[in-house]
């Protein structure tokens, strides 16, 4: 016949020929409790000592408890103690597995930032290396807001009726080259309106074709003129944009 342990709910077999003998009084094998294998659930345990008469190895005195068999020796608790859950492989696979897994998350994030990182000089020549790897193209490095205009001035045309003359420099104070930026010029009245602007491209500020025109070189001014039609006198400032 099966029983079950109330304790710890192992089932296991016995022999009724061996619960007659133990007067229905077995102990399991796992957890120790010793309890009526008939009516499993009028426990005694091997706590009860004093009130059952029963001590904590022998039953009736004299028949030893019967253990549970349906469990094998590897499976018990205290056998499964201090043995590794995973083997040699396994602990290796898991391992590549995670390095993959954060490489992956980490050439993710490369991409999605990419045009912020090749701003780093010493990121960019590894940064090259990955592309070169995955087949990506990397950006050229750009960042506006490291190009500064300087020595600006704005006066009435000499020689040109209705038109204004400007006159500046800009400096690229990046650590690393960068196309020259589109420069947006707009003009304000007195409340703070735009009531004039235009952009314009390096090779209408330059003066030279786009196909001559090379990188802005760190630190070093660049010096331009532009001739613009006044516009009018509501005008009382004026701004410069890098785009």
């Amino acid at each position: 016949m099966q029983t079950e342990c109330p304790h710890c709910h192992t089932v296991f077999r016995v022999k009724e020929s061996d619960l007659e003998l133990a007067d229905g009084q077995v102990r399991c094998g796992h957890c120790l409790a010793i309890f009526a294998a008939d009516n499993p659930y009028n426990t005694v345990t091997y706590q009860d000592k004093e009130t059952t008469g029963f001590d904590e190895l022998e039953i009736n005195g004299s028949e030893r408890g019967i253990v549970a068999d349906v469990i094998p020796p590897e499976l018990r608790a205290e056998s499964r103690k201090g043995k590794p859950r995973f083997g040699f492989l396994g602990t290796t696979l898991l391992a590549l597995g995670i390095l993959i897994s954060i490489a992956a998350l980490i050439v993710q994030y490369a991409y999605y930032n990419r045009e912020d990182l090749v701003k780093n000089a010493e990121l960019r020549p590894w940064l090259q290396q990955m592309c070169d790897f995955t087949g990506c193209l990397l950006p050229p490095p750009k960042d506006t807001k490291l190009i500064v205009l300087s020595n600006k001035n704005i006066f009435t045309h000499p020689n040109t009726q209705s038109a204004l003359m400007i006159s500046a420099t800009i400096i690229n104070q990046a650590a690393f080259e960068q196309e020259f930026p589109v420069i947006e010029l707009r003009f304000e009245n007195v409340r703070g309106k735009t009531i004039a602007g235009r952009r314009f491209f390096a090779e209408e500020y330059l003066g030279v074709p786009k196909s001559q025109i090379s990188q802005m070189q760190p630190d070093t001014p660049v010096n331009f003129n532009l001739e613009i039609k006044d516009p009018g006198n509501e005008m009382v400032s004026y701004e410069f944009t890098f785009l």
